[in-house]
């Protein structure tokens, strides 16, 4: 059996959405634990009129805490030999859940697949090629942002493998921090091309908008670093050239959000430190993607030539 959990705080817009896509997958051993986070709407009323309607669907409740705090109490109380993770405001593609156990191998932890912004599922989904990677090979490609996408969602992973790894409450940027602890975890972690996840665009939501919140992922990447430093000192490129594009990422926003910089001068500088000192070993990196390439090209034209870009590019 999959177990399904499925936080969600205040969202009575898409929560039956979220719902109908799992009630419509073609694989039907399945409980669904839609984890209650103290809303205020009427979510838990909606979830509890699916749970009359479908047995495999139950509500648990609990005071506002944060989405890793709510996935890790679904965890608690999940039964199934594998899991997974869904945000209310999303949904599956209707073989998802197949898709993701039949790649499910003998020493495999981890089945990571695609997410989508379409709400169309893909026409051949049977067909994507999938490889099969070490936690360490898996851990560097997340870092290098190509192939292995760090989210928690689109994923199955084995009950034993979440016995080791918890999410890490009263932090953002979760998920990328929870998925490098996993891949240190991992045996074997499958990868596969397919799209089996509608990723719903909100331009209101966290990723899309600037607050202090956001700053978090500085300190979350240098934890990265400090992590791989211990653990596999050889993945140590790939954890800088992570936090490299942190700190280019939060450069940006700062300079856009703060122009005067009297809010923020103090971590931009920080931040313009960072690039600094660790922008060269990444342009000659063969793995760093493009983008990031780009970054520490424009860098080299200075501290002002860089805001003036970004601003552009951000606004």
């Amino acid at each position: 059996m999959i177990s399904v959990i499925i936080p969600a705080y205040n969202a009575a817009t898409f929560i039956a959405d979220c719902l109908d896509s799992l009630i419509a997958q073609d694989f039907t051993d399945w409980e669904a634990v839609v984890v209650d986070d103290g809303s205020t709407d009427s979510t838990p009323l909606l979830a509890e009129s699916y749970a009359a309607r479908d047995r495999r669907i139950r509500l648990a409740r609990r005071p506002n805490g944060g989405l890793s705090a709510a996935r890790n109490f679904g965890l608690d109380r999940a039964n199934g030999h594998y899991i997974t993770f869904l945000d209310a405001d999303d949904r599956l593609f209707p073989n998802a859940l197949s898709i993701l156990l039949s790649n499910l191998g003998n020493d495999t932890d981890v089945v990571t697949a695609q997410l989508s912004a379409s709400p169309a599922p893909p026409a051949a989904t049977h067909k994507a090629a999938t490889r099969v990677m070490s936690g360490l090979e898996a851990l560097a490609d997340g870092l290098y942002q190509n192939r292995v996408n760090t989210s928690a969602c689109g994923k199955l992973y084995t009950r034993e493998i979440l016995h080791k790894v918890r999410f890490r409450e009263g932090i953002w940027y979760e998920d990328l921090e929870f998925f490098s602890r996993l891949c240190l975890a991992s045996r074997h972690i499958a990868v596969t091309d397919t799209p089996v996840y509608y990723y719903r665009p909100n331009p209101s939501s966290f990723i899309h908008t600037f607050s202090p919140a956001r700053l978090d992922v500085l300190r979350v990447t240098a934890d990265i670093q400090q992590l791989v430093h211990s653990a596999c000192p050889e993945l140590l490129p790939a954890a800088r050239d992570r936090h490299l594009s942190a700190s280019f990422n939060m450069f940006a926003l700062m300079s856009i959000h703060d122009p005067s910089g009297h809010t923020y001068s103090d971590l931009q500088d920080e931040c313009w430190k960072t690039v600094r000192s660790l922008r060269r070993a990444s342009l000659f990196n063969p793995r760093v993607r493009l983008k990031n390439r780009l970054g520490i090209l424009l860098s080299y034209l200075g501290r002002r030539a860089f805001i003036l870009v970004a601003r552009r590019l951000y606004s």
